[in-house]
């Protein structure tokens, strides 16, 4: 047992009997779950833990799109980092921006850094959903930088003085060989700065592939979770287009990893999630 437990040497038995549980419950090893549970033993309420009670402290980001926060227990979890990955075309920005402007109505600081696009190019195509986000820049609340060549020192120093509680990268194809990533100190440096900060993040990455290729990159495994989006084609003349997101990853989450169907409406991405998929969950 202690070999498969490394780092919670100051874990009580009851603890460790608890984390392994949970971790047996949803297929996954998560070194929050076990700060966690080490703090609770500290606080001497060991005998009152039991699964449940560790979903309670978890606090969950809500991403304010329809029909999908049900899908992750109430949200993604504080101070995680999420790819948001796929093929071209298939929502990846639109959902990026709910989620930041579900954090700006709630008065929370936000910052985009875009690698593709200029400033004022975001801020139109937030209108065609009806989304102001120009309002939230005149009122300090959301910070872009577009066609960003920031240095890691340059980003740090903005979440150090804006202090935003939600961040988007899109797209770091552009600045990095995700084949390298694991080795890019620049990125490693960055996602602990988001983690020790609390900060919830979503960072934009590019697949040359759909789903009916399971073909993970080096960012999938370092992130704490990973959205697929895809579309298919419904006729060779390319007029018809259905849209699929899986949740490969989600740590500490229960999750269904089948494609779920979501459509574009007039005020943005939407889920219609089947109520049996939501009873299993």
């Amino acid at each position: 047992m202690n070999d498969k437990h490394p780092i919670h040497t100051t874990l009580s038995t009851e603890a460790i009997r608890i984390l392994e549980r949970y971790e047996q419950e949803l297929g996954t090893k998560n070194i929050v779950l076990e700060r966690a549970l080490l703090g609770m033993d500290k606080l001497r309420f060991k005998d009152k833990i039991d699964p449940q009670s560790i979903g309670r402290i978890i606090k969950r980001v809500k991403t304010g799109i329809k029909g999908f926060d049900e899908l992750l227990e109430g949200g993604i979890p504080e101070g995680f980092v999420v790819a948001v990955t796929g093929t071209p075309g298939t929502g990846k920005t639109t959902f990026s921006m709910q989620f930041l402007l579900e954090g700006l109505k709630n008065n929370e600081r936000c910052v985009l850094f875009s690698f593709e696009e200029k400033a004022d190019q975001i801020i139109k195509s937030a209108i065609r959903f009806g989304w102001d986000i120009g309002e939230y820049i005149d009122k300090g609340y959301l910070e872009i930088f577009g066609f960003t060549l920031l240095s890691t020192e340059e980003i740090i120093e903005i979440f150090d003085i804006f202090k935003p509680k939600r961040v988007v990268f899109d797209s770091i194809n552009i600045l990095s060989d995700i084949g390298n990533f694991r080795r890019s100190s620049r990125w490693r440096t960055i996602l602990k700065d988001i983690k020790e900060k609390k900060m919830t993040g979503l960072v934009i990455t590019e697949k040359k592939h759909g789903l009916e290729v399971k073909e993970f990159d080096e960012f999938d495994f370092m992130s704490d979770g990973v959205l697929f989006f895809d579309k298919k084609h419904i006729n060779d003349l390319d007029q018809y287009k259905t849209y699929f997101i899986e949740i490969q990853k989600m740590r500490i989450t229960k999750i269904n990893e089948m494609p779920l169907e979501f459509i574009f409406s007039e005020h943005g991405i939407e889920f219609r999630v089947p109520r049996e998929l939501l009873k299993s969950l």
